[in-house]
């Protein structure tokens, strides 16, 4: 290849980098996009910090390895991008957040929830990570025990993980081309990583029927 053809791809590709969307790695988007990312984070953060609070109950509670295995690598995983995302948070926007209190978690109720307006017709219905409070989601595994446990614990976490999927979606459609390639990877990543533990989840109730 020619010394003038190398040149001129050289700064083609210079100047598609140069004209990235993309927001620059230490840099705060701006705007709404900016609002997108702090919030897809923060809510995220609160989240992962439910299946953790879930996953070390199953820990105490289930009997079967698999069970357990499958806990274990929740609270694992989602530990790692609770710090992932706040060193995002830090970075990008100055922000210091941690996870809900596990005690506000429990305390949350369902009639709280319920007392808040039904959007209408021009607003978005989205209630965010929260439609199902930390009680609601501990009171159905309230006296429960072996298989039986471990049944309702894995659908409770399938829906969870489907909120954490439908979030992650969500941040792609609103930040295309736009805000931090990290946090668009982070998100596909979640997507990709819980619906095969989805999938892990039904096989596992499956056998059990």
């Amino acid at each position: 290849m020619s010394k003038l053809r190398l040149a001129f791809l050289a700064a083609v590709t210079g100047l598609m980098i140069f004209n990235l969307p993309f927001a620059s790695a230490d840099a705060p988007v701006e705007g709404r996009r900016g609002r997108d990312e702090i919030r897809y984070m923060t809510q995220m953060i609160d989240h992962h910090g439910m299946a953790i609070m879930m996953a070390m109950d199953c820990l105490m509670r289930a009997s079967a390895e698999e069970v357990m295995t499958l806990c274990q690598n929740i609270i694992d995983a989602q530990s790692a991008e609770i710090s992932e995302l706040q060193n995002w948070l830090s970075t990008w926007y100055g922000v210091r957040y941690n996870p809900m209190p596990m005690t506000d978690m429990m305390n949350m109720s369902t009639s709280t929830m319920e007392a808040t307006p039904a959007p209408d017709a021009t607003q978005e219905a989205d209630m965010g990570p929260m439609d199902m409070p930390m009680s609601g989601m501990m009171v159905v595994l309230d006296g429960l025990e072996g298989q039986a446990y471990e049944v309702v614990f894995m659908e409770t976490m399938i829906d969870h993980h489907n909120q954490a999927v439908d979030m992650s979606e969500r941040l792609l459609e609103q930040t295309a081309n736009e805000g931090h390639q990290e946090l668009r990877d982070f998100a596909q990543r979640v997507i990709d990583d819980q619906t095969a533990e989805i999938q892990e989840m039904e096989s596992m109730i499956a056998a059990r029927a």
